[in-house]
């Protein structure tokens, strides 16, 4: 078992496992299938990014727990234990993009010309060379795409799901007027 931590180091780990058993595979943090640095077991392991980038990684602790991390593919960084991987990732934007969660949350973008309005608006509206250093999106939830897709923002980041907040039932009172003393 290594004790090495950061991504990087997690997946050369598990990509020297070439003939271990599933179990220990299964045990063994990997990167998160489809997060970026991905590999399989047999795969090549990712070089370090010149850049802090957004990843998680994962172990299988039983088949109904499985345990995510945070974690950057430039440092050795990991967040902490998270049963959701969209937290965890979340947790990796507080490492690489400090500020993530201060930015505005857009509706998904229409077709057509009105979406390249949109874009001009989004880009705008975020940091100047934010989406060049990977940083992520931040789009409201819409089933099916409610998990954070990778790879998705413009510049290769992250865009990052939040739910759209109900809206509370407003509440007025209504006020009675006495019979008192109307003239017929």
């Amino acid at each position: 078992m290594s004790t090495d931590t950061g991504a990087i180091a997690r997946q050369r780990h598990y990509t020297s496992l070439r003939n271990a058993d599933r179990e220990i595979l299964r045990a063994t943090w990997s990167i998160g299938y489809g997060d970026p640095g991905f590999s399989t077991h047999l795969g090549t392991p990712p070089e370090p990014s010149t850049r802090h980038t957004a990843t998680s990684i994962h172990k299988i602790v039983t088949d109904a727990l499985w345990l995510h991390r945070g974690a950057c593919l430039a440092c050795s960084w990991e967040g902490p234990d998270r049963r959701r991987r969209d937290i965890a990732i979340e947790d990796a934007h507080d490492h690489t993009h400090p500020g993530w969660r201060n930015l505005p949350i857009f509706d998904r973008a229409g077709s057509g010309k009105g979406s390249k309005v949109w874009w001009a608006h989004v880009r705008a509206t975020y940091p100047q060379g934010w989406f060049d250093a990977g940083g992520p999106l931040r789009l409201y939830a819409e089933p099916p795409f409610d998990r954070h897709a990778v790879g998705a923002a413009p510049g290769g980041g992250f865009v990052l799901h939040t739910p759209r907040r109900k809206r509370q039932a407003s509440s007025s009172m209504q006020l009675a007027l006495e019979d008192g003393g109307l003239a017929e």
